[in-house]
């Protein structure tokens, strides 16, 4: 019962430690993301509602009502049919829920990056790893 152990283990041992090691902090990273993407949706769509609400009490659909009644005096006033526009935009409402956009955009490319990165580190697992 004088056996060694076999030469490789201790660096099967240190991978399998470092495989583990990855897949932890892949999951934590999964999650995260995943926790950003639920909070953002949660945020986003009451904001888009409230947006909505602020559109329609604002007079920008009347403006924009004017392009296809009356286009040629919206042509020739250009710049100043575009500051009208600008200024009758609900700037709060409209940064409040591009902000959400942008944080669920994110966060949903941040989770599909996440889920390819621990789908081809199982992948890793099963074709390299032994133990």
């Amino acid at each position: 019962m004088d056996q060694l152990p076999a030469p490789d283990l201790l660096d099967r041992v240190i991978n399998r430690i470092n495989y583990e090691h990855k897949l932890l902090l892949l999951k934590r990273k999964l999650l995260g993301y995943a926790a950003s993407f639920t909070l953002s949706l949660a945020a986003f769509i009451p904001l888009l509602g409230r947006f909505h609400q602020d559109v329609a009490k604002s007079d920008l659909p009347q403006f924009f009502s004017l392009i296809f009644s009356d286009f040629g005096s919206v042509i020739s006033n250009i710049s100043d049919f575009f500051w009208l526009i600008l200024e009758s935009v609900p700037a709060a409402s409209t940064a409040l829920t591009l902000i959400a956009l942008s944080a669920f955009v994110f966060s949903l490319v941040k989770v599909y990056s996440s889920w390819n990165e621990f789908r081809d580190l199982r992948h890793l697992k099963i074709k390299h790893v032994k133990i």
